[in-house]
């Protein structure tokens, strides 16, 4: 029997201290809520208006046009594809990439570039994989 009251008082000492403990939280939460309402009640510096942004709507994509053909008829290309144009109209026949870029001076990229915008145009074949020639 002694031990139990013993172990009661343990708990009931352990309880207080816990009391203890949440009274002294209580209380600085309190002290932290009287700052922030005293802080939210001061005017600070100059007032900035803020502007409303409308959200778009997303609008469905225009489909792609066709690949041949179809997004440089009519208009002018730089001097890279008129070079490389060039080139191929003096080869006459199918030419491959690595023999342009020598011709023309342009690495296999720019080469690459200029024929497919002319291949767009109408102006360039692919004849195979890295061959064109000029469109009759």
């Amino acid at each position: 029997m002694k031990e139990m009251e013993m172990l009661l008082k343990t708990v009931s000492d352990g309880l207080k201290i816990l009391a203890q403990g949440v009274k002294v939280i209580a209380d600085k939460l309190e002290t932290f809520a009287e700052q922030n309402e005293r802080d939210a009640a001061r005017p600070r510096g100059k007032a900035v208006r803020v502007r409303e942004v409308r959200v778009k709507t997303s609008a469905k994509k225009a489909p792609r046009k066709a690949a041949e053909g179809a997004g440089l008829k009519g208009k002018k290309v730089g001097p890279t594809c008129e070079r490389v144009y060039e080139a191929m109209s003096r080869i006459n026949g199918p030419v491959e990439i690595d023999l342009l870029a020598k011709k023309t001076g342009y690495n296999k990229k720019q080469v690459h570039n200029a024929l497919f915008k002319l291949k767009k145009q109408g102006r360039v074949e692919n004849v195979s994989k890295g061959v064109y020639r000029t469109a009759a």
